[in-house]
Parts: C-alpha cells; sequence; structure tokens
C-alpha cells in the first residue's frame, strides 16, 4: 500500500458514518505534516468538491487527475488506517505550499 503523505489525494469511504460526517467515498487531501501520523493514527484532511461556488478558502486543484475545489474551511481529521480508502495520487508541491499557506490564516488571529 501507499504511503499517505502530505499532498497525497485518496479516495476515503466515510460509512459508516459518524457524526457530521458524509457518506461514501469522498476525494480527500492530506494536509498535515507527517510528524502528525507518525505520533498518533490521524491525519488531517480537506474535502475535494466539485462545486461551483467562488470562495477564497476553495482552491480549484490543478495539474491533477482528481479534479474539483479543495474546500479548506472544511478540514476534518480521519484515523485514515482504520477506514476503507484507495491512494488515488500526490499534488505538485507548487499547489501543495499554495494549500498550507491559505490554510494557515485560518489559524491566525483575526
Amino acid at each position: 500500500m501507499v504511503s499517505i503523505k502530505q499532498g497525497s489525494i485518496i479516495k476515503i469511504n466515510l460509512d459508516p458514518k459518524q457524526g457530521h460526517e458524509q457518506k461514501g467515498y469522498r476525494p480527500y487531501i492530506c494536509l498535515s505534516h507527517s510528524v502528525v501520523t507518525k505520533y498518533s493514527n490521524l491525519a488531517i484532511f480537506a474535502p475535494v468538491s466539485n462545486t461551483k461556488r467562488d470562495y477564497p478558502f476553495y482552491v480549484p486543484l490543478r495539474d491533477t487527475e482528481t479534479t474539483g475545489k479543495v474546500l479548506l474551511d472544511q478540514l476534518v481529521t480521519i484515523d485514515f488506517n482504520a477506514r476503507d480508502y484507495r491512494y488515488i495520487e500526490d499534488v505538485s508541491d507548487e499547489l501543495l505550499i499554495s494549500l498550507l499557506a491559505r490554510v494557515k490564516v485560518l489559524f491566525e488571529k483575526g
């Protein structure tokens, strides 16, 4: 199995639904640093959606097989090893750096 790392896109099965999670296979991109998964069974992901809405925290994917926008304001922490998932692809370093710079704003003092 491919090692999931920062910038990896996976399709993960969130069935059975837990809490407010969406059901079924959906694409997610891993944004957490490797230190998170090294010391826990968790990783931080942002969902990918084909929404038509434009919003500063909805970033279109570029140069990927996966289509849609990364929804940076809807981060989730998932124990992906406890779920059924499939590795899809990794995004470019350029796109990953752009996503991380934008998501950082969500955690700055406002």
